[in-house]
């Protein structure tokens, strides 16, 4: 399940990860996701929640993902292997998502609080675009070092609040196509490299093969370029 506050980029990541319109963008004021949406892929589902933080819909579009969260199959494994919560890195008010992280997610995981993961997008904005290298397409050492502290700051926030240490989050750009101007993507392969490995074992290949072949995508800069190539060759 892919979960976050209304604009964050859970579609634009979605549709990043996976090379193709799997989820639909959205461009206009409104959310384009009103309901969780199910996007099906060889051996692969994908939950696309509605983002909160709009409220007129919260309290039902939280409930829909707590039943969801809580859902098995027939064997009693959990119908949602993993849970992306996304951050929005222009953002220095994320009171929205630590509450859905908070009060949402967390409380309907159980024991099962491995399967939380968060990732912080749009971080070619954190600054408000500044130490931005366009042309290099990745951050200049001040804007990384921003973002390493902020990632750590996630962090511990959340174990301050909910007691659950959760893995650091990753930070990204999942990038945007806007008539002629483009941005490709940014450290995506280790979101990628960062969502298999907290993949359970026997499910990694199946994610992994679904995921955008064309390595142009995959940026130059990505330490975790070589990882994800060799999971999909």
């Amino acid at each position: 399940m892919v979960t976050g506050a209304t604009g964050c980029g859970k579609s634009s990541t979605i549709n990043a990860l996976f090379g193709s319109e799997v989820a639909k963008v959205g461009v206009t004021p409104e959310p384009e996701t009103m309901d969780i949406g199910q996007y099906n892929l060889p051996n692969l589902t994908i939950w696309d929640s509605p983002g909160l933080g709009d409220g007129k819909k919260d309290a039902e579009h939280a409930k829909n993902i707590k039943e969801k969260l809580v859902q098995t199959h027939e064997k009693g494994d959990f119908l949602i292997d993993l849970v992306l919560v996304i951050l929005d890195g222009r953002s220095r008010d994320l009171g929205t998502s630590y509450e859905l992280i908070n009060k949402v997610i967390i409380p309907n995981l159980g024991n099962e609080t491995n399967r939380l993961l968060v990732a912080i997008n749009q971080c070619d904005m954190a600054m408000k675009g500044r130490y931005w290298n366009s042309e290099a397409n990745k951050p200049e050492s001040k804007l990384e070092k921003f973002l390493i502290e902020k990632a750590m700051s996630v962090k511990q926030r959340i174990e301050e609040s909910t007691g659950v240490s959760i893995v650091e989050p990753v930070y990204y750009s999942a990038g945007y196509k806007d008539k002629e101007q483009e941005q490709k993507p940014y450290n995506m392969a280790k979101l990628l490299s960062y969502i298999i490995e907290h993949t359970p074992r026997q499910k990694r290949f199946l994610f992994a093969n679904n995921t955008n072949r064309d390595k142009s995508v995959w940026s130059d800069n990505d330490d975790h370029k070589n990882y994800r190539n060799n999971i999909i060759e």
